[in-house]
């Protein structure tokens, strides 16, 4: 599981909140997350598969234990070349 922060003033792969969640959602063993991309609190999460409604609360409990709710799902499917 990557993570990365954008602020508007560059990219940061250092941010202590993204790294708790991820510690946090590994501890839940959800294991099919490709990123985790906070943007001035708007957290994106891409996922290599189709999350499930358990790992869609975890993944919310999560964010709002940091006073944010703002989240948005992707789904990535990569394709051998």
């Amino acid at each position: 599981m990557r993570i990365l922060r954008t602020d508007g003033g560059g990219e940061s792969f250092t941010d202590e909140r993204l790294r708790t969640i991820r510690k946090m959602l590994e501890y839940y063993e959800i294991k099919n997350i490709y990123l985790l991309h906070d943007h001035k609190g708007l957290l994106t999460i891409v996922w290599e598969s189709k999350p499930t409604e358990t790992q869609l609360s975890i993944v919310k409990n999560a964010w709002e234990f940091f006073d944010e709710d703002y989240i948005e799902h992707k789904l990535v499917e990569f394709k051998d070349l």
